[in-house]
């Protein structure tokens, strides 16, 4: 799987789906290895909404959040509990579509979520930037989506996922990640 591949796969999706927002999230060898300028214009032309390049740091890429721009790509940057206010005053600047606030210490998908200390910290991210905040890292249930949900704009759910599809035999990883999410997007509407 390639980047092309990916680029290709959100075309076909579109030509079914034009509303479900896409947002790619990667690494910069890749885009790096197309071309930053022919990425973000296959990337827009492929109906990708946002981009999130976790190598990419908001203060040294105003020229690729340019090109997203005229491209009406969103980049899209990562904030944590770390984060020092001089980060999240270079996010606000740069960053559209949403802030992603990564609400663990440490590698995805391994902890617990704490959304007292989420909630801490939403109220600087607020005061810093009008975009939505997204938060994810931590996420694996209804549980814990529900209590994201009352206190963060989006609820993101990756590594979860991804597990599911490794864990699936066969061709069933769509069904897997159907049941996993079913209760999670009741959970979130009740």
């Amino acid at each position: 799987m390639g980047l092309k591949d990916v680029l290709r796969m959100v075309r076909e999706f579109r030509s079914r789906d034009a509303d479900t927002p896409i947002v790619l999230m990667g690494y910069a060898n890749p885009i790096e290895a197309m071309g930053v300028d022919a990425f973000v214009a296959e990337a827009a032309g492929a109906g990708v909404d946002g981009v999130i390049v976790v190598d990419y740091p908001p203060e040294e890429c105003e020229d690729f959040t340019a090109l997203c721009a005229k491209h009406g790509l969103n980049p899209i940057f990562l904030l944590a509990p770390t984060s020092t206010d001089a980060r999240i005053r270079a996010v606000a600047k740069v960053g559209s579509g949403y802030l992603y606030y990564v609400s663990l210490k440490g590698v995805t998908g391994g902890a617990s979520i704490d959304t007292s200390d989420v909630a801490a910290h939403l109220p600087k991210l607020r005061a810093a930037s009008r975009l939505p905040i997204g938060v994810g890292f931590g996420i694996r249930d209804a549980a814990s989506a529900v209590a994201i949900g009352k206190i963060a704009d989006a609820v993101v759910i990756g590594s979860r996922i991804i597990q599911e599809i490794e864990s699936a035999a066969g061709g069933d990883a769509t069904a897997r990640v159907k049941d996993l999410l079913r209760p999670i997007r009741a959970a979130l509407d009740a």
